[in-house]
């Protein structure tokens, strides 16, 4: 059978081990099940003055094991940048009021983000379910990574002046919890000197956003005033300023999902988002021997991330095909000088 049709094959029967991260004291990422949820606020009013970023009182409800609906208070608002002005549907945030997720699923937490499909329709679905699943995928690659959960939620206005929503969605976990979670701290800065990260983990983001054909980050500052990192949250030991590690999100603008909004920034060497173009560090290249080992040795996992049972068939062999593109380019010595070590960043 040919490899490709092997891992097809392999993709549509996988069932996708959750690594160990997801297990642990909070118990909400523990669990790979699609949780259904009502989430009853304003929401005519959240939509309307979604540019503004209201922050609003509403309600989180779900049902228990034991069959028994448990509310929790939460203040909701809308988040991001570019994804605000396109969606039709805009992502948010909620924050959860502490004091009532004690012995409940949301124990441990406090703020989520929800990601959900930016408009209506298969390609908006399919871009929705490969964002998901490039989470996922860098679960595999490393602990230090945000964990996500898969919803379906039914958004009710409160002031019933708008029908219900409901919607496949996710929640990703805030960089806080992953930082307790890992006994590291959350670091907020301006810049960061690229002496201080730590070299494994950092050369892991670099390889992985190149594998995906994500161009759409930076882990040295912050766009204009905000806090560094762009589309990266910081997060290092309590009382130290080395071996910093940045924690990637947001990938719509991966070429291995290719949204027809995505497009390279401007002064990069590339046409397409499809193209890759390798942006790291060339102090990191002595990691790079090993930060390939561990990909090749997750290639299976890697590939069942990436091509999850919602998708096609047609979008799983697209997917697969462009991973193995990026799995010929590194275990070709000729092809990994040409395309990744004289393309780093930086004094070699």
């Amino acid at each position: 059978m040919p490899r490709l049709a092997e891992r097809l094959l392999l993709a549509c029967f996988a069932i996708f081990t959750a690594p160990d991260i997801y297990a642990g004291d909070y118990p909400f990422f523990a669990s790979d099940d699609t949780l259904e949820l009502v989430i009853e606020a304003p929401m005519r009013t959240l939509l309307r003055q979604a540019e503004k970023n209201p922050e609003l009182n509403g309600r989180l409800t779900y049902t228990d094991s034991e069959g028994a609906d448990v509310t929790i208070d939460i203040t909701i608002t809308t988040r991001g940048h570019s994804r605000l002005e396109l969606c039709s549907f805009p992502p948010l945030s909620i924050s959860l009021n502490k004091d009532q997720t004690d012995g409940t699923l949301f124990a441990g937490q406090r703020r989520l983000k929800i990601v959900s499909p930016c408009k209506t329709g298969s390609k908006y679905q399919r871009y929705f379910y490969q964002e998901y699943s490039i989470y996922r995928a860098y679960n595999v690659v490393s602990d230090h990574s945000f964990r996500v959960r898969m919803l379906n939620i039914t958004f009710r206005d409160e002031d019933q002046k708008r029908k219900d929503d409901v919607v496949a969605a996710f929640f990703i976990e805030a960089d806080r919890e992953v930082a307790e979670r890992l006994n590291m701290a959350t670091v907020k800065t301006k810049k960061i000197s690229p002496k201080q990260f730590d070299v494994a983990e950092i050369n892991k983001f670099e390889l992985f956003q190149y594998m995906i054909g994500n161009t759409d980050w930076a882990i040295l500052k912050g766009p204009g005033e905000e806090d560094c990192c762009h589309n990266g949250k910081v997060i290092g030991f309590p009382g130290s300023g080395e071996n910093l590690l940045v924690l990637p999100y947001d990938f719509d603008q991966a070429g291995i999902i290719n949204t027809d909004y995505a497009l390279p920034a401007k002064g990069f060497p590339i046409r397409s988002v499809k193209q890759r173009l390798y942006r790291g560090r060339c102090k990191h290249n002595e990691q790079l021997d090993k930060t390939i080992a561990l990909l090749n040795e997750k290639r299976s996992e890697i590939e069942a991330a990436l091509a999850p049972r919602e998708l096609s068939e047609r979008n799983k062999k697209s997917a697969l095909n462009y991973l193995d593109a990026f799995f010929v380019t590194i275990n070709d010595p000729k092809e990994l000088g040409k395309d990744l070590i004289e393309k780093c960043r930086g004094a070699h």
